[in-house]
């Protein structure tokens, strides 16, 4: 249950950005991974930079209050972790390929299409609450696991039906 949390924390602290943690949806037909949730930061390139645009739009399940649809760049690489544990990171990475507009689409506000690097079916994407942050930080990410002895584990590496 804390993996989520402790994923938020490797993002702000070691790039200084925010994460966004949400619920995969696997779209099949594309072959992209729909990150969703109905709250994301905004300032996505860091906490001291601009923000990227949003569109403010009510709470999708309840229809009340304000929750922000925020519009992540196409094209932008990402960086996905989830723990597993406190010994274990999933580490993936991809590129944004869209936002699913929420309305007309049902689901939470921001929705964002990612294309996952080396994933052959979408489905295979290990996890659920993993955190998305720009940049490719891959590499980053593993030299902190081998610092801290975190065994770091990737979608593409074991497909989920066999985990």
């Amino acid at each position: 249950m804390w993996g989520g949390a402790l994923s938020l924390m490797l993002c702000s602290y070691l790039f200084d950005k925010p994460g966004f943690m949400q619920d995969p949806v696997p779209e099949t037909v594309k072959n992209v991974l729909v990150a969703a949730h109905c709250v994301s930061g905004t300032r996505l390139n860091g906490l001291n930079e601009g923000h990227e645009p949003y569109i403010l739009r009510s709470h999708s399940e309840s229809g009340l209050g304000v929750s922000p649809q925020v519009l992540w760049k196409v094209g932008q690489p990402v960086t996905q972790v989830r723990f597993n544990g406190d010994k274990e990171l999933i580490v993936d990475t991809g590129t944004v390929a869209g936002n699913v507009n929420t309305p007309p689409a049902g689901g939470c506000r921001t929705s964002v299409e990612i294309a996952m690097d080396k994933v052959e079916d979408v489905r295979d994407v290990r996890g659920f609450h993993q955190v998305d942050f720009y940049g490719n930080h891959r590499r980053e990410v593993e030299a902190f696991c081998q610092m801290y002895g975190i065994k770091v584990v990737h979608s593409h590496d074991q497909p989920a039906a066999e985990a």
